[in-house]
């Protein structure tokens, strides 16, 4: 009886440890087992990289262990285990990332209960440690052709090409600004064949460096509205035939038109492909642009007139005065009082006329000399001279590019002084939809029931017929002329 009931007992424990045993080899194949997690593939198909987990976390706060796999065209290049330290949590997908280079992988292992590691290795599986200057030069040669390393620049390598030189980072995927050199390159010569303003303003340092655009006008704005907003556009078409949008967004971020002293930052919306339709609409919020920044400019009196220091005023004897006055006037206008002003062209060069403005009282012989540059500097033909009621407010209308245009200039001092007055776009639209002002040529100013009004003509070559058939634009002002208002059509006979 004992000695069944120790065979008995025998049995038992045998089996308890063989359980055990069964268990504690499961349990081992559990925890030493590796689990994918997550794979990534590089771009071109060719290396596959896999994380896995072993076993699992033991509890709270315990680490978790796994290894990363790789392999290059099909054969075994990296296998690395690693320690997460993630609050004894599996792994997850969200554990990892691969960032993909020219000559390797970049991978950072991120955990809750640890900074993220970051390891970059080749695609041999080796770790990288840093390119030789014929690996960097080799690489650049393969993306952008015939170019030369031609030594260091700070912490930079510095590659020159045919036409100008850029910058290459030696880091895993050899980083570089050619696209910003590039497309400050093209920049430059293309407004350069066209005589424009241009500078850059320079953002950031080494490859993240960028270039702002600086563009101005070739000659005074009146004549460059449409010219310069055409340019703008048609810069912007062919840069991103080179340079697409997509790859290249924060190149375009902004420019800066220069008016003046001024700079104004301006953001394009260019669209993703710029059609014909999207050149118009890109052209015309430019003009709008522009048109806004412009009469802002002119109506805070930021445009001054700067003379060369050196040049001390001439004040003319009255002899030249009176010789002066045998000349014909090109415009005059009779004050209430009888007093006349004369509008006297006294130098000519590139059939450009240059002007004083001379007054002549009433019943009085010896006329006084008012103004010697009445139109600051600028040659054209003076088309008329008015004043309002008070005789100290006027305007006189300077015509350019043999009468294609005018320029309206305003004082309020009886003529002592002029400053050059903007007037906003009507917005005309052209047969392609792109906004333009056919109204170039102030005509007269006049004051109408308690009000001031202009109305500007289309000067020698318009040729805008609106709904009413050939006309002007009327402008309205609200503070005697120093800004305007654009109000309409007014239907006039052609000359």
């Amino acid at each position: 009886m004992k000695k069944g009931r120790k065979a008995l007992c025998a049995s038992i424990a045998a089996g308890i440890l063989l359980i055990l045993g069964i268990a504690a080899v499961f349990l081992y194949g559990m925890q030493n087992r590796y689990t994918d997690i997550d794979t990534k593939v590089s771009p071109d198909g060719r290396c596959r990289i896999t994380l896995q987990m072993k076993g699992e976390p033991l509890g709270l706060g315990s680490d978790t262990f796994g290894r990363i796999v790789a392999e290059y065209d099909g054969s075994r290049i990296l296998e690395r285990d690693v320690v997460l330290q993630n609050g004894g949590a599996p792994m997850q997908p969200g554990n990892w990332s691969v960032e993909w280079a020219f000559g390797g992988m970049r991978i950072t292992l991120k955990g809750s209960g640890q900074r993220d590691s970051v390891t970059e290795f080749l695609y041999d599986g080796s770790e990288f440690h840093g390119y030789d200057a014929f690996e960097i030069e080799k690489e650049m040669q393969k993306r952008y052709g015939d170019v030369i390393l031609s030594g260091m620049e700070g912490d930079w390598y510095r590659c020159e090409g045919e036409n100008f030189g850029f910058c290459v980072e030696p880091g895993l995927d050899l980083r570089d600004n050619y696209a910003a050199e590039y497309f400050r390159y093209l920049t430059d010569q293309f407004f350069l064949s066209r005589n424009r303003l241009r500078e850059f303003l320079e953002e950031g340092i080494g490859p993240e460096k960028i270039y702002v655009p600086i563009i101005g006008p070739g000659s005074a704005w009146d004549q460059e509205k449409e010219s310069f907003s055409r340019d703008v556009t048609d810069w912007l078409a062919g840069m991103l035939e080179e340079l697409p949008l997509e790859e290249n967004r924060r190149l375009y971020t902004r420019i800066q038109i220069a008016i003046g002293t001024e700079r104004y930052d301006y953001e394009p919306e260019i669209p993703d492909t710029l059609t014909e339709e999207g050149k118009t609409s890109v052209y015309n919020r430019l003009y709008r642009f522009v048109d806004q920044k412009l009469s802002e400019y002119y109506a805070e009196g930021l445009k001054t007139e700067q003379k060369a220091e050196e040049e001390a005023p001439v004040i003319p004897s009255k002899e030249q005065v009176a010789l002066w006055m045998t000349f014909e006037p090109d415009c005059s206008y009779r004050m209430p009082d009888g007093t006349w002003y004369y509008m006297l062209p006294v130098d000519r060069a590139l059939g450009s006329s240059y002007y004083v403005l001379i007054a002549l009282r009433e019943g009085e012989e010896e006329p006084s000399l008012v103004n010697t540059d009445p139109y600051l500097g600028s040659g054209g033909g003076a088309e008329w001279i008015s004043f309002l009621e008070d005789g100290r407010t006027g305007f006189s209308c300077l015509s350019r590019g043999a009468g294609t245009l005018g320029v309206l200039y305003r004082t309020e001092d009886g003529g002592k002084s002029f400053t050059e007055v903007e007037y906003p776009s009507s917005n005309a639209l052209l047969p392609d939809g792109s906004y333009y002002n056919p109204f170039v040529m102030p005509q007269k100013v006049y004051e109408e029931d308690g009000k001031l009004y202009m109305e500007a003509g289309q000067g020698a070559m318009g040729d805008y017929y609106g709904e009413q058939g050939f006309c002007h634009g009327l402008y309205e002002s609200a503070d005697l002329g120093k800004t305007w208002q654009y109000m309409g059509e007014i239907p006039v006979d052609r000359d």
